[in-house]
């Protein structure tokens, strides 16, 4: 009930396949606002449906994110914490960074757990792809679980001065729902971890690691 009308929530039927799904956008033109190697940003005339010509401006990376919760032999994660200039405040995250598009994911989320933490993983669980703000960017990340660890000495990268916090599973995701870890693809993570976990949908080591009450 709002303003005491009652309000009627139409549900697609789950045969039908087009209507809603169908492309409403048309571009009548494409321009290019601004560029450097890591995004573009384009000013672009389009239509929606049967309406008037506007303007649509958007964000498009030309690269894409992997993230990762490596799960050590104590059912401990280990965070990456660092002062972020677009957000002025320090922020918790997963360890993770950016695939350029001929790169395979896999070999990237390696490369990065291995700058930022020094761990290498013998074992790679791909999880599922997340978009990050998809009315305003193309941007995404693809999310990974790694177990098996082996500790390494990280080597971040010169402008990146990161510090490492290493917490059982079970306490990350209490970061999360709290809002301590507000990174959004992190928050995604650790919720679909502890999703497939409830619902058997992880390997059987995997689950024995995150099922365990380090102290």
């Amino acid at each position: 009930m709002v303003d005491g009308k009652q309000i009627r929530m139409q549900h697609q039927d789950p045969g039908d396949t087009d209507g809603d799904r169908a492309n409403p956008w048309t571009v009548l033109r494409k321009e290019e606002k601004f560029a450097c190697p890591h995004f573009s940003v384009r000013s672009d005339t389009v239509t929606h449906g049967s309406g008037l010509p506007r303007t649509y401006n958007s964000v498009r990376m030309k690269s894409f994110g992997v993230i990762i919760v490596p799960i050590d032999d104590e059912g401990c994660t280990t965070l990456i914490g660092q002062y972020r200039y677009v957000l002025d405040r320090f922020t918790w995250e997963v360890p993770g960074g950016g695939c350029e598009p001929d790169r395979e994911p896999s070999e990237s989320a390696k490369n990065e757990l291995s700058e930022e933490t020094g761990y290498r993983a013998d074992n790679w669980l791909r999880l599922f792809d997340a978009s990050l703000s998809p009315g305003s960017t193309d941007g995404c990340a693809q999310c990974f679980v790694a177990w098996g660890l082996h500790s390494g000495a990280p080597h971040p990268e010169p402008e990146e001065r990161l510090v490492q916090r290493r917490v059982p599973f079970a306490e990350a995701l209490s970061m999360a729902l709290s809002g301590e870890i507000s990174n959004f693809p992190s928050v995604t993570l650790l919720l679909g971890i502890q999703i497939k976990l409830v619902r058997g949908e992880l390997p059987a080591d995997l689950v024995l690691l995150l099922q365990q009450h380090p102290r």
